[in-house]
């Protein structure tokens, strides 16, 4: 072989190599950094539950996104979506809304291949069940939901408004942002019926004696709220966490039932559901909130984990939650998808390193053979 082809077939060689690790190895490498947060003793209990948790997917839709943009960002999160079910192997999957950039705006026909697309980026195992809930720009903010579109997103995505789900005895309770805006409409309506059958369902487990009403009792324990919006609150100022928002959006006041739950609406779930702990995203950023009521003599408190984007499009370091539950503790473990400035990076630096080696192996041959040469080694 000569000289020419070998150099051309180190260059092949390094782009190729360059091209599996960016876009298939590099999520192993970064994903297989985070774990499951286990709880000690409670480790080998049955009750154990690996429950993974993303939020505001916004699979890019043919309005606002170019194909280009579609099909790039539908990888990354398809790639990196199968790393983490291959190397977690999570029980129960929960996507806390805004799955669609252009549900609000997509006709019946879009929309169903829309949902198609969902399930064919976000493929799971027959063992592993997914729960979504449905986010503002799946069907739109509450004032601007056209007719029909919060019963398409349920049909089709099988998520009623409210959910009552429990798996290995923890209770999740699954909600409707848009349906707490708290006036007369079907959909608020609904979902305040569905809650106050929840609370009676929750009350007569924790407390069998009093109750008369004749329901299916569960084993008892608070449930785990999970919604869109954030629970109430006035900004994003008392957010710390390294993944909060920039300053420049930190401290910009929220809009109470389009940036977070009212104080009513936060007020009566927590009156009612006294949940253990609460998953939201909306924001894109991370934030962790303490809260504490005293409902009746009755300390309520508990943490609310504001989940970051899983997508790129919305923040540079995509993120999801690994949560271990048993039906009393938990224990939270977030963890980051690769940056595309660290993919870029890394492309370049094992490109310039395939060139490097080429134009080595030239100069090294060249050498070689002029010592021969002297040598007399060669004609």
């Amino acid at each position: 072989m000569s000289r020419f082809y070998k150099r051309i077939l180190i260059i092949l060689s390094g782009v190729v190599f360059t091209i599996v690790y960016c876009e298939y190895l590099i999520y192993y490498v970064v994903i297989a950094q985070c774990g499951w947060q286990y709880l000690g003793k409670t480790e080998g209990n049955i009750d154990l539950l690996k429950t993974l948790i993303l939020t505001d997917i916004h699979l890019p839709g043919h309005i606002k996104s170019s194909w280009l943009d579609r099909w790039r960002r539908g990888w990354q999160m398809h790639q990196s979506f199968k790393t983490i079910i291959k190397l977690h192997e999570p029980d129960v999957i929960f996507i806390l809304g805004d799955i669609f950039d252009e549900g609000e705006l997509s006709s019946d026909e879009y929309f169903m291949d829309y949902v198609d697309r969902f399930y064919d980026t976000f493929v799971i195992p027959e063992n592993i069940k997914m729960y979504t809930i449905v986010g503002n720009h799946d069907i739109g903010f509450h004032n601007n939901i056209k007719p029909g579109f919060a019963e398409r997103f349920a049909r089709l995505m099988k998520s009623p408004p409210v959910q009552f789900v429990t798996i290995k005895n923890t209770h999740f309770i699954l909600i409707n942002s848009m349906a707490l805006e708290g006036d007369s409409c079907q959909l608020c309506t609904e979902a305040r019926h569905s809650i106050n059958n929840i609370s009676e369902i929750l009350q007569c487990c924790e407390f069998p004696d009093r109750c008369s009403s004749d329901i299916v009792f569960r084993n008892y324990s608070r449930p785990i709220l999970l919604q869109h919006f954030p629970l109430f609150r006035l900004s994003d100022a008392i957010c710390t966490e390294p993944d909060a928002p920039p300053i420049s959006d930190k401290y910009t006041p929220f809009r109470l039932k389009i940036d977070a739950l009212s104080k009513e609406a936060t007020q009566d779930l927590v009156f009612k559901l006294k949940p253990r702990v609460a998953f939201d995203g909306h924001t894109h950023y991370g934030c962790l909130q303490h809260h504490s009521y005293n409902v009746n003599n009755d300390n309520i408190d508990f943490f609310e984990y504001t989940v970051p984007s899983f997508s790129w499009r919305n923040i540079p370091e995509p993120k999801y939650m690994l949560v271990t539950i048993t039906p009393n503790t938990y224990a939270v473990n977030k963890c980051s998808l690769p940056r595309e400035t660290t993919i870029i990076i890394t492309a370049i630096i094992l490109f310039t390193l395939t060139f490097l080696c080429a134009y080595r192996y030239k100069i090294s041959l060249g050498r070689g053979f002029s010592q021969m040469k002297k040598y007399n080694l060669v004609n």
